[in-house]
C-alpha cells in the first residue's frame, strides 16, 4: 500500500493498529546517493572511520523513499500476514513545515538507477509526505511559541480601533446588552456582527470594557457573536489552544510507533539505511560510533539484518549470492519455500506479489477490495522501499524456518544414530526385533479393532438419528479438522527471536568490503589490532591495473588489491594454506579462500615486509622496462605494513 501525502493524517490508525499488532516489522530506504568520492568506505577501515565517512554520507544525500512491513501471525490462515507500506518522502518547504527544508546533494548513478527501476521524481516531489528530526520538531515548537506570544503582545497594545461617530453606536449598544445579560448570564449572549470589523470591535470591547473575563466567539456564516462567561473546560481549552504543537504530516510518527512499540526491526545489509534514517528523522548523529549504537538501541531492542544471517553455515552454501534480489528468488523454491511458515499478504493489500510458495490465484482473490489507485501486480517491484521492505521479511522467515527445521532433523538423526548404536540384547532377541514383533502383533489385531470400532459407530449413529440430530457431512469434517489444526499450530516467532543459534546473529550489521565482517549493536566490536598479511604499496607506476599487480603477486597468494589513490593500494595476502621459507619467500602459493585472519604465527613482521618488497621492486622494475624498451622509469615500490 502506497501513502501519499494527502492520505498520510488518514492512515494513521491504520498505521498503528498494524505496528502494534504485528511480530516484527522489516525496513528500507532509497536515497539520492551512497558515497562521495572523498568518503567512499575501504578495506582496511576501522569501524570507527567507516562510521566516520558513512556520518557525512547520511548527511549529504537524502532519503526519498521509506519502506516498512508488518508481518503478523494469524491462527486462521497458520502463517503470517504481511502489510507493505511504501512512503515517498519528501522534506516540506510549507510554512507549518517550514523547518524541515533541506540542503541535499545527489549522486547521479544512483539517481539513474531509481529511474531505470520506475521511480517517479514528479510524484516524490508533488506528494512526498514530509518530516521533522526531533530537534527540527522542537526547535519549530519553540518558533511558534514565540510567534504566537509577539502576535497576542501586538494585539492588546497596538490593534484598537477608534471610537468615533461610524461605530460609537454599536460600541455603545453592544456594552449595554452585555450588562442587561449580566443580570442573569445562565444562557449564552448572541450579539450580532455583519463582518470582520465589527467581530474586532466586539472582541474590543469585551477586552476593555470587561477586562476579558469573558468568553467571546464568533461564527462569520451566521454573522453573529457568541459570549457567556468562562468555565474550567473553556479555560482549559483556551489553553491549550495556547500551546504550540507539532505539525501532524510528519513522517517520523511512524518510526516512532515502530520505536514505541518496541518491535524488532529487519533490515537487509542495513548499515547505511540505519545510520540515513537515524539523521534524516530521528537526531543528528553523534560523533563517536559507541554513542550512535547505544542511541540506535534505545529506539530498538532487537536489530536484524538478514545479509549477517545469509552467511550461517546452513544458509550460506544454498545461496549464489547474498544480494537480496538474489536472496528473494532463493527463498521462495526448494528448500526454503518447504520448510518456512506461510506468508500471505493482508487484505487490500495487494501492491505488491505475496509469498511465491502459495499460488498468485490463491493470494489476491477476484471479489477483494483494491485499494483506489492501486492494481494486483503480477510482477516484482524490486528497489521500490515497501518490496524491497516486505521481501527482506520474507528472506528472514525463510531462513529462521529452514535453519530451526533443519535442526530438529538433524537432532532426530542423530537421536537415531544414537539409538542403533545403543542397542541392547535380551538372550538372542535384540530389542529392534521385540519392537518389531510388538508391532507386528498390532497389525494383526488391527482389522478385529477395527470392525469393532465400526459397529460402535453404526450404533451410536443410529441413536442421534433417532433423536433427529443431523450428521455432520465429510466436508463439515474436513472444514473442522482443518480448523483444529491451525489453533493447535503455534505462533513461531517466539522460537525465532529466542533460539540461541540465532539471536547469536541478531543485533550484528553486516559490513560490506572489510575485514572487519560486522558490526555488534549491542556490545563491543572485536577489531584487529593487527594486520599481518596486509601491507601498503606506494609508487605503483601510472597504468597498473588489479589484474597487474594479481600477476605481479601470485606467488604470495594474494586475496585481495584496494586501490586507495592512482599510485597506492592495499593488499591482503591469504594468510593461511602457506609457510614462509627460510629464504623469505612463501614455500606453497596455492590460492584458497581468505578468512580475514592471519597466521599470527611464521615469518617475522619485517621478514615479510622485506619479502613483499623485493617481490615487489624487482616485478615493477622489470615491466616498467619492458614497458619504456630499456628505459628505467620506475621508482620501486616502497611497501608499508
Amino acid at each position: 500500500m502506497e501513502i501519499l501525502k494527502a492520505d498520510f493524517e488518514a492512515s494513521l490508525p491504520l498505521l498503528q493498529k498494524a505496528i502494534t499488532e504485528c511480530d516484527f516489522v522489516a525496513m528500507d530506504t532509497e536515497m539520492t546517493g551512497l558515497a562521495s568520492p572523498a568518503n567512499i568506505p575501504k578495506f582496511q577501515d576501522s569501524l570507527s572511520t567507516r562510521y566516520s565517512k558513512v556520518s557525512v554520507s547520511a548527511a549529504n544525500f537524502l532519503v526519498i523513499q521509506l519502506g516498512i512491513c508488518t508481518f503478523t501471525w494469524s491462527d486462521d490462515i497458520g502463517g503470517y500476514e504481511a502489510r507493505p507500506f511504501n512512503f515517498p518522502c519528501f522534506p516540506s518547504s510549507a510554512d507549518e513545515a517550514k523547518a524541515g527544508e533541506r540542503f541535499f546533494k545527489c549522486q547521479s548513478t544512483s539517481l539513474e538507477f531509481l529511474l531505470n527501476n520506475g521511480f517517479d521524481f514528479n510524484k516524490w516531489i508533488r506528494h512526498g509526505i514530509p518530516y521533522l528530526t526531533r530537534p527540527e520538531e522542537e526547535a519549530y515548537i519553540m518558533r511558534k511559541t514565540e510567534k504566537t506570544a509577539l502576535h497576542a503582545a501586538v494585539s492588546t497594545t497596538s490593534s484598537n480601533i477608534p471610537i468615533d461617530d461610524r461605530n460609537r453606536e454599536f460600541v455603545e449598544t453592544t456594552i449595554a446588552k452585555i450588562k442587561e445579560w449580566l443580570q442573569s448570564p445562565e444562557e449564552p449572549l448572541t450579539v450580532s456582527a455583519p463582518n470582520s470589523f465589527f467581530r474586532r470591535l466586539v472582541y474590543q470591547v469585551v477586552r476593555t470594557d470587561f477586562n476579558d473575563e469573558l468568553h467571546v466567539a464568533a461564527n462569520a456564516q451566521a454573522r453573529t457573536m457568541t459570549i457567556q462567561q468562562y468555565t474550567d473546560e473553556i479555560r482549559y481549552q483556551q489553553e491549550q489552544a495556547k500551546l504550540a504543537k507539532p505539525p501532524m504530516l510528519n513522517l517520523r510518527r511512524v518510526l516512532d510507533m515502530i520505536s514505541d512499540a518496541r518491535k524488532p526491526l529487519i533490515g537487509h545489509n542495513c548499515f547505511l539505511d540505519l545510520m540515513q534514517i537515524s539523521q534524516q528523522f530521528l537526531w543528528d548523529l553523534p560523533l563517536e560510533l559507541d554513542d550512535w549504537k547505544r542511541a540506535l538501541m534505545l529506539e530498538w531492542d532487537t536489530i536484524i539484518d538478514t545479509k549477517h544471517l545469509a552467511g550461517h553455515p546452513l544458509i550460506s552454501p544454498l545461496l549464489p549470492t547474498t544480494a537480496l534480489e538474489t536472496v528473494s528468488e532463493s527463498v521462495q523454491k526448494a528448500p526454503f519455500a518447504t520448510v518456512g511458515p506461510k506468508i500471505v499478504m493482508a487484505e487490500n493489500f495487494n501492491r505488491y506479489l505475496a509469498d511465491a510458495s502459495v499460488p498468485v490465484a490463491a493470494n489476491v482473490a477476484p471479489q477483494e477490495s483494491v485499494t483506489k489507485g492501486e492494481e494486483t501486480k503480477d510482477d516484482p517491484k524490486y528497489h521500490e522501499a515497501g518490496y524491497d521492505a516486505y521481501i527482506t521479511g520474507q528472506a528472514f522467515l525463510r531462513f529462521t524456518g529452514y535453519i530451526i527445521k533443519e535442526r530438529q532433523r538433524l537432532m532426530v538423526e542423530d537421536e537415531e544414530h544414537t539409538r542403533k548404536k545403543r542397542r541392547l540384547v535380551d538372550g538372542d532377541i535384540e530389542v529392534d526385533d521385540v519392537f518389531a514383533r510388538a508391532i507386528q502383533a498390532v497389525r494383526e489385531a488391527e482389522p478385529a479393532l477395527l470392525k469393532a470400532q465400526d459397529e460402535k459407530q453404526e450404533v451410536g449413529e443410529d441413536e442421534e438419528e433417532e433423536e433427529g440430530e443431523v450428521l455432520e457431512t465429510e466436508t463439515e469434517k474436513d472444514a473442522i479438522l482443518e480448523k483444529r489444526k491451525r489453533v493447535i499450530m503455534d505462533n513461531p516467532t517466539t522460537e525465532i527471536l529466542e533460539t540461541e543459534e540465532l539471536r547469536d546473529y541478531y543485533n550484528l550489521l553486516h559490513m560490506m568490503r572489510s575485514d572487519i565482517p560486522v558490526m555488534n549493536l549491542a556490545g563491543p566490536d572485536l577489531e584487529p589490532e593487527e594486520r599481518p598479511w596486509c601491507f601498503l604499496l606506494k609508487n605503483i607506476p601510472s597504468g597498473f591495473q588489479t589484474s597487474t599487480l594479481f600477476h605481479l603477486f601470485r606467488s604470495y597468494n594474494p586475496f585481495r588489491f584496494n586501490w586507495i589513490d592512482g599510485t597506492t593500494a592495499s593488499i591482503q595476502l591469504n594468510g593461511r594454506g602457506f609457510k614462509w621459507s627460510s629464504r623469505g619467500g612463501p614455500a606453497s602459493s596455492a590460492p584458497q579462500a581468505c578468512d580475514g585472519q592471519g597466521l599470527g604465527s611464521g615469518l617475522p613482521e619485517r621478514e615479510g615486509v622485506a619479502a613483499v618488497a623485493a617481490v615487489a621492486a624487482a616485478s615493477a622494475h622489470t615491466v616498467g622496462t619492458k614497458r619504456k624498451h630499456g628505459e628505467d622509469h620506475t621508482e620501486h615500490n616502497k611497501v608499508e605494513n
